[in-house]
């Protein structure tokens, strides 16, 4: 775990913020996969933090937060105040692009392709 003393979250609560709005996606929409896709949290630069979901290890989709979504999406996470709506689009996008790269894996693994 990496805690950020100047934002005052980790990359873990960040990580459960994302898996908060996951969930909510999951709840309206399902998973075309069975089970929960892998959250890694990382810092890219000062004002931006990388997040990679990935299934399976055969497929995965990145999308980058500022600073400020970050620091926001945690806090609510903290808060246990729900799911952050000002990340949800992105998170919703990346699942979407990430079943669409596992179903992708799944064919190729099985020769459908």
């Amino acid at each position: 775990m990496t805690f950020y003393p100047n934002l005052g979250f980790s990359n873990c609560e960040l990580a459960g913020a994302v898996a908060e709005a996951a969930v909510h996606d999951l709840r309206d929409n399902l998973f075309s996969f069975s089970g929960f896709p892998q959250i890694k949290v990382s810092r890219d630069e000062e004002d931006v933090f990388s997040v990679v979901l990935s299934w399976n290890g055969d497929a995965n989709v990145k999308f980058l937060l500022s600073k400020t979504e970050a620091k926001a999406a945690a806090k609510k996470f903290k808060d246990k105040s729900g799911f952050d709506c000002v990340i949800f689009d992105r998170v919703q996008e990346a699942l979407a692009q990430l079943e669409g790269r596992a179903s992708e894996a799944r064919r190729s693994a099985h020769g459908a392709i």
